[in-house]
């Protein structure tokens, strides 16, 4: 009698254990819902870079890859196809600024790895927006250097809204902190200095560079200021505020570095922390300011982005 409930209770915590790896690895479908106007950047002098960009696509480029991919993959949809190139362009903007820019999503890749095979036409296309080759950097497949996906976590929510489906295709933003030494270079390097290190060394869209270098630093600055007051951060909503809500990012990266992760699911919204606890974690932050009152309330642009009056 004793073995029987021995085997039961063993053969329950398998099947526990087998579905939830199963429950997993299961890919989260994409959301149908259109992709955003001019790729969702939410910095002005970035739409000139989006315009270019569109711009710098041979005629008819687009269009057969599209068809050449469709026919590969016959289980992707119009949506998912549209959802990820529309990331892929997004990842081909951040390219035009960054030194190096390490892809980070296997079907983001795919797109751009077929995008290649027009050989012709995608030497047009890099040349006629980069005024260079752009090599292929294909996906990792192992797990990435953490400070490596922090950096360019930080740099894709500085510059677009993310939306449910970034999320799906690029996995969990903000899992890691923001290497020290990175938050120490653009709190004590000049613009010059930092322009040179870790963008690409053209002039083109300097307006855009500098306004990340300043946002970062002005982020810094309040992660120093926060150090010994009260925490200001609250908790987040939805996917979509994730890049409202970097200073706090910043502060933990600094200041609550052994405890990153804890700190990180204390402020995202219940669905994402549950997917926190399981391995799976996705980050948010707010803040709130309690002097607010010398200036009417706070802005975004006074406040590094992911301040509330």
């Amino acid at each position: 009698m004793e073995w029987i409930l021995f085997i039961l209770i063993l053969g329950f915590i398998l099947f526990f254990i087998l579905n939830t790896i199963k429950r997993r690895k299961r890919k989260r479908r994409l959301k149908t819902e259109n992709v955003p106007p001019h790729l969702g950047i939410h910095v002005p002098e970035g739409n000139s870079i989006v315009k270019t960009l569109d711009a710098s696509f041979p005629s008819n480029f687009k269009g057969n890859v599209k068809k050449r991919i469709l026919a590969k993959h016959s289980n992707w949809t119009e949506n998912e196809y549209q959802w990820k190139f529309f990331e892929l362009k997004r990842y081909f903007v951040l390219n035009s600024l960054l030194k190096s820019v390490p892809m980070f999503s296997v079907e983001v890749d795919e797109v751009w790895h077929e995008m290649l095979m027009f050989t012709k036409d995608y030497e047009k296309f890099s040349q006629k927006f980069y005024g260079e080759f752009l090599h292929h950097m294909p996906n990792m497949e192992i797990e990435p250097i953490p400070g490596e996906r922090a950096f360019f976590d930080w740099m894709y929510l500085s510059l677009f809204e993310p939306r449910l489906n970034s999320h799906i295709l690029w996995g969990d933003f903000l899992r890691h902190p923001i290497k020290k030494d990175i938050l120490l270079d653009f709190k004590y390097l000049s613009e010059e200095e930092l322009l040179k290190k870790y963008f690409r060394q053209t002039t083109q869209w300097d307006p855009v560079k500098k306004y990340l270098i300043n946002k970062l630093k002005l982020e810094i600055k309040q992660a120093e200021q926060f150090q010994h007051g009260k925490n200001p951060f609250i908790k987040i909503k939805s996917e979509n505020e994730f890049h409202i809500i970097l200073p706090a990012a910043v502060f933990f990266s600094l200041y609550g570095v052994d405890h990153y992760e804890t700190n990180i699911s204390s402020l995202l919204p219940f669905y994402s922390a549950k997917e926190a606890a399981s391995g799976s974690s996705c980050s948010g932050f707010g803040c709130v300011s309690s002097s607010d009152s010398d200036s009417g309330g706070s802005s975004c642009s006074s406040c590094g982005g992911g301040c509330s009056s």
